[in-house]
């Protein structure tokens, strides 16, 4: 469970980043690696990220997976 708490961490990280690729990179893995327990645990990171203009559209659709 470490191991997943620390790849969320990351991932969290990812999602709040400035960097353009480390933000889709993170969308990305969210929605097709990361388990579907492990993601809700990101839901607060990505309905914040669904407020952004430039990752509103790809926010909301990982969080239609969820």
């Amino acid at each position: 469970m470490h191991q997943a708490e620390d790849r969320i961490a990351l991932l969290r990280q990812a999602l709040r980043s400035r960097d353009a690729w480390q933000v889709s990179a993170a969308l990305r893995y969210v929605a097709e690696t990361l388990a579907p327990e492990h993601r809700a645990a990101l839901v607060p990171d990505l309905v914040e990220l669904s407020a952004s203009p430039l990752w509103a559209s790809d926010a909301r659709q990982v969080l239609e997976r969820i």
